[in-house]
């Protein structure tokens, strides 16, 4: 059975800036630095190669076993995420939601969705997401 976790946070930009960068897979080796994120295969979509499609890897140094591929994105509305390897997870959903606020502020709401391979797996992992994603959208947001 998944369980989820959900973290919200407001930027003062507007939702086209917002949505720009956190479609960009290099944002998230600021957010969740040491961990290091890189596209390893482009999207379809020649103008956006982090788009629908694309996939990357995460980890350290050479080693980088998890592999996350976009499986949904509508423009500054919502991207979503699905793990397509990783060693500890069965299933794993990220969804990343965007509402303008007002003209110079939005709020991203993050949502993740995981299921361990093991029992207690499951309930570990998402809390240590739940601090990663939550101190990385705070560093984002104070840097815009």
């Amino acid at each position: 059975m998944f369980k989820s976790i959900t973290i919200r946070q407001k930027f003062n930009q507007p939702i086209s800036d917002v949505f720009n960068l956190m479609s960009k897979h290099a944002t998230y080796n600021d957010a969740f630095w040491p961990v290091q994120v890189e596209r390893i295969k482009d999207a379809t979509d020649p103008n956006r190669p982090d788009g629908l499609g694309s996939v990357r890897q995460m980890g350290f140094g050479k080693i980088k076993p998890i592999r996350e591929e976009i499986s949904y994105l509508e423009e500054n509305k919502l991207i979503e995420y699905k793990l397509i390897n990783g060693p500890l997870v069965k299933h794993h959903l990220g969804r990343i939601q965007f509402e303008s606020l007002n003209n110079s502020q939005t709020l991203v709401i993050y949502t993740i969705e995981l299921e361990g391979k093991l029992p207690l797996i499951g309930p570990f992992v998402l809390a240590q997401l739940k601090v990663a994603v939550t101190l990385g959208l705070k560093k984002l947001a104070a840097k815009a």
